[in-house]
């Protein structure tokens, strides 16, 4: 028997069809769902959810991450700071690591070393689930929050250039992603960041850390 859980809530409070993911709930899937320190979180339009765990260290982010079939993962970056480990629960996720693709399965744990571009995918049709550290997050440990909340909110627009260049100055000295080039992108930053500000713009919003924000978002876990 599985249920279902994860599903996007909409305006009116209730579970959009075709969202979410399957759980046993006697399953390894089910047992660090109960785990979580914190609500489920997910994107709107990407089979992809993640959950707080307890952090090993205090500093260290620790997170169970869930992909479904087709997720086609983050934009590819790298950090300046963060390593990053993925230890593979359940599935087949693909790593993309320096233009290199490999498939990692059960058992196995994947490191991303600083300065290493990376992005991750699902190619087959079976869920997959991993535990993922950040070291050293720095301000990862606000604007990651941000990233699922902004295409969650429809009062607000993730594509906005001005909301992506405060993301992306509050990420600086940390986190780059590759496209558009970094050699155009950290000036054109610089420049239009404080535009953004004067605007009301931010790299990343308290609200989006708050249980209610997501509890009224996403489907919780009731295992």
């Amino acid at each position: 028997m599985t249920v279902t859980t994860g599903r996007t809530i909409d305006a009116d409070g209730q579970p959009v069809p075709g969202t979410g993911f399957q759980v046993a709930p006697d399953s390894d899937l089910a047992g660090l769902l109960a785990e979580r320190t914190g609500p489920l979180n997910s994107h709107p339009t990407q089979p992809v959810w993640g959950a707080p765990l307890d952090s090993p260290d205090g500093e260290t982010i620790r997170s169970l991450s869930v992909l479904g079939p087709g997720y086609d993962g983050p934009p590819e970056h790298y950090h300046e700071q963060s390593v990053e480990r993925f230890d593979v629960r359940a599935g087949e996720p693909t790593f993309h690591l320096d233009g290199e693709s490999y498939r990692a399965g059960p058992g196995e744990t994947v490191t991303v070393e600083t300065g290493q571009r990376h992005t991750f995918s699902v190619e087959g049709d079976e869920l997959s689930y991993m535990m993922t550290d950040i070291h050293t997050p720095g301000r990862l440990r606000h604007v990651l929050p941000t990233l699922g909340g902004l295409a969650h909110d429809d009062a607000m627009d993730a594509r906005d250039p001005l909301q992506q260049v405060m993301v992306a100055r509050r990420l600086a000295g940390n986190t780059v992603f590759t496209e558009p080039d970094p050699r155009i992108a950290r000036p054109l930053t610089r420049v239009l960041a404080p535009v953004a500000r004067l605007r009301g713009y931010q790299g990343a919003y308290e609200k989006y850390r708050q249980p209610a924000f997501w509890e009224a978002h996403v489907e919780q876990p009731e295992l």
